[in-house]
């Protein structure tokens, strides 16, 4: 074969392999802009979510360990009962509200073959679990759907998008008795003030995991 033919076909081949080269390297480059947009996306809910789980577990440790119900509740006055059944009402309800969110978010973006995402999807499942189940006594019982309804309900459109009401919009909306499941909230609240070991049995088991 003639040296020209030779380094022809050598200089072709060069040229398909840089090809190649490149277009799965721009390939890989855009899979992971894409990637890393869908992590930016996911993560404007997924801190919230982290934020309003910290929460839930203080208020209910401070219900288990800090005797927060005998204190304020039993023997607090009208305005320290009031804030305490309602701003636990809220930090449930805050806590599905984020859950509802993240959870449509990651089928919105498609995530759920990352082990990131499926770890987080599992988890959520299993809180889910636990407020539903009848194993425990009934106080802060809700059905899946209930806790979704809860969610939805405390849903508003914010700058960004979607995002939980704040405490102040939330006692509007459950002052007007509109919301069942909030109500039901409430008054699972209020109830610990005469049989605290019938709602710390859920409580004390959702503590643990929810963070």
């Amino acid at each position: 074969m003639k040296t020209e033919i030779v380094v022809a076909i050598v200089a072709a081949a060069a040229a398909i392999g840089a090809v190649v080269i490149t277009a799965i390297t721009s390939n890989q480059v855009e899979e992971l802009k894409i990637e890393s947009q869908r992590e930016k996306e996911l993560s404007g809910f997924r801190e919230p979510l982290a934020r309003a789980a910290y929460d839930l577990q203080s208020r209910i440790q401070n219900i288990l360990r800090q005797n927060m119900i005998g204190a304020f509740v039993a023997k607090g006055d009208e305005r320290e009962k009031t804030y305490v059944i309602n701003n636990t009402a809220f930090l449930v309800g805050q806590y599905l509200c984020w859950t509802e969110l993240t959870r449509r978010e990651i089928q919105f973006i498609d995530l759920g073959s990352t082990e990131r995402t499926r770890k987080l999807t599992k988890l959520q499942d299993q809180i889910s679990g636990l407020f539903g189940t009848d194993q425990y006594k009934k106080p802060f019982r809700l059905f899946s759907g209930e806790q979704r309804a809860v969610g939805e309900a405390l849903i508003e459109e914010g700058a960004k998008g979607p995002q939980c009401v704040g405490y102040g919009t939330f006692l509007k909306r459950v002052d007007s008795g509109a919301y069942p499941f909030i109500d039901g909230l409430r008054k699972d609240v209020s109830s610990l003030e005469q049989n605290l070991e019938a709602g710390e049995s859920r409580l004390a088991v959702v503590s643990p995991v929810v963070v």
